[in-house]
């Protein structure tokens, strides 16, 4: 993640994308300089998906929780302390097993509200290239606009994404109709322990907001060819951030 955010090519059917039309119920986005987040801003998700493993698959329901923690990360390399990110989840799977993940990313947003990463609680912070950081999402949201991010953190994993806004998109949640910037991020990892995590995430944005919908998609291999894939899909349902 990460995390997540972005669009511009404007539909208006509850995210699939079937009309031009911003229904009236719509709310449409006020404007497309990212939220500079604060303290305790936080969404709540409903969860479901699924996750094969060795031809095997099972579903999965649950809640997810975006957060923020403003100046809360472990020192970085330089000695400053970034804001923290974290996305925890919880659920059960359809074989009555539970499931949770939690993980955070160290951020920090400059002026004009650029959401730029250093590193994370899983892979720790960024080595390369020599800023530190890389621009997970650039403020204010523009399409068509891509990037390439390529940067290598301390446990040694190395990290290669291509982030595309795509355009406007309404979607539905559990907070009501909103338009919103859609952003994929296509990612290999290539993890330091042997393997790859190979994944596509679609991030939807209101920029005053934040992500009121993501989806992720990604496929795992270890190091010794084993490979397991898993969905997620997660969507709004209530936020202390107003709107």
């Amino acid at each position: 993640m990460v995390i997540i955010l972005g669009i511009l090519l404007l539909n208006g059917c509850a995210g699939d994308g079937s009309s031009g039309v911003v229904n009236p119920t719509t709310r449409a986005i006020a404007t497309n300089h990212l939220r500079f987040f604060t303290n305790g801003d936080n969404i709540q998700y409903s969860m479901t998906g699924s996750v094969t493993t060795s031809g095997a698959t099972l579903s999965l329901t649950g809640t997810a929780t975006f957060s923020i923690t403003t100046n809360a990360s472990p020192l970085d390399p330089t000695g400053v302390t970034r804001s923290v990110n974290t996305i925890a989840m919880t659920g059960t799977f359809s074989n009555g097993t539970n499931f949770s993940s939690n993980g955070s990313t160290y951020y920090s947003q400059n002026a004009v509200g650029n959401y730029v990463v250093y590193g994370d609680s899983t892979s720790l912070w960024i080595t390369s290239p020599s800023s530190g950081f890389v621009t997970s999402l650039r403020s204010p949201i523009v399409s068509p606009d891509s990037w390439i991010n390529s940067y290598v953190q301390q446990n040694g994993d190395a990290t290669t994404e291509t982030i595309t806004v795509i355009g406007k998109v309404v979607v539905a949640t559990g907070m009501g109709r909103f338009e919103t910037y859609k952003v994929q991020r296509d990612a290999t990892v290539q993890l330091a322990a042997g393997g790859t995590d190979v994944s596509t995430e679609i991030d939807y944005i209101v920029p005053s907001i934040g992500p009121v919908k993501i989806t992720i998609n990604s496929q795992s291999t270890d190091a010794f060819g084993a490979v397991s894939t898993s969905q997620l899909t997660l969507v709004a349902n209530t936020t202390n951030i107003a709107f």
